[in-house]
This record gives C-alpha cells, sequence and structure tokens, in this order.
C-alpha cells in the first residue's frame, strides 16, 4: 500500500513530534524496513535522523556516520538501528558489506538516491526534505508497504 503526506514544520519542536510519530510507525512495523532521506545539503535530514533513533530509544550519543558511512545503534529494547550516510557513495559503490547488516533491523539511510539498489523490494519510508527558508521546510512522507 503507497500513501504519501505533505506537510510542513516551521522549527525543531515540529522537527522532534515529527521523529517521535515515525518513531512510533517504525516500531509496529515487522521485520526489515528502510527509512530513506532525500534533500539539499543542511536541509535537515541529519537532524532528522537523530531525533528518529532517540525516540526509538537509543541512550548513546548519535552521530553522523558522513566520514565512516554506517553507524549501528541498539536500543533498550534490543531493536538494532543501522543509519548510513551514502553522501560519499555513488550507484558504482559496492555496498554488498552492509546488506547483512540491513537484515531485519530498522534502516536509515541518507543520500539513498547514491545507491545502485533497489529498496522498492523492501518496506520503506521516503522522506523528502525540502528547503523553504532557514527553518521551514517541506516534507513528503510516501510510504510503501
Amino acid at each position: 500500500m503507497k500513501e504519501v503526506i505533505l506537510m510542513i514544520i516551521k522549527n525543531i519542536n515540529e522537527t522532534k513530534e515529527l521523529a517521535i510519530k515515525i518513531a512510533d510507525e517504525l516500531k509496529r512495523v515487522m521485520g526489515e524496513v528502510y527509512l530513506l532521506l532525500t534533500g539539499d545539503l543542511g536541509a535537515g535530514k541529519t537532524t532528522l535522523t537523530k531525533q528518529l533513533i532517540k525516540s526509538l530509544g537509543v541512550e548513546e550519543n548519535v552521530t553522523s556516520p558522513t566520514f565512516n558511512i554506517l553507524n549501528q545503534y541498539e536500543t533498550t529494547n534490543n531493536l538494532v538501528i543501522n543509519h548510513m550516510d551514502a553522501y560519499r557513495l555513488d550507484k558504482q559503490s559496492n555496498i554488498e558489506m552492509f546488506l547483512e547488516e540491513f537484515d531485519n533491523n530498522i534502516n536509515i539511510i541518507e543520500w539513498w538516491t547514491n545507491l545502485n539498489y533497489d529498496f522498492d523490494e523492501f518496506k520503506n519510508i521516503k522522506i523528502e526534505i525540502l528547503v523553504i527558508d532557514e527553518t521551514t521546510r517541506e516534507i513528503k512522507i510516501e510510504r510503501n508497504y
């Protein structure tokens, strides 16, 4: 089932509220799921992701995996969350080494369109963040499962 939602968020508090709603939904989805984020540099992909990972129950410091590509977190109730930043990757990059880590986990991938991989084979939520002004963002959420 495909569903598309458009919304405007105007500040960090609304970003946190959105992260909590997405986290609640991800907790209900059984098995492997992908949260796929796109948007310009500085649009807020990592900000949303950090809030989301915290909302899923991760207590440790959440950092951007820009340089090491993949960070892995475990929640207090044993959910495994993979946070990948594919900004430095491209369609020729071999992501095979990461695929085993993705099995049966929550997988958050920023810049997923840089990868030559068909995520539509799996349950996924695509989030596109468009910058309206310094604090306002248009969020398009497309749920595919």
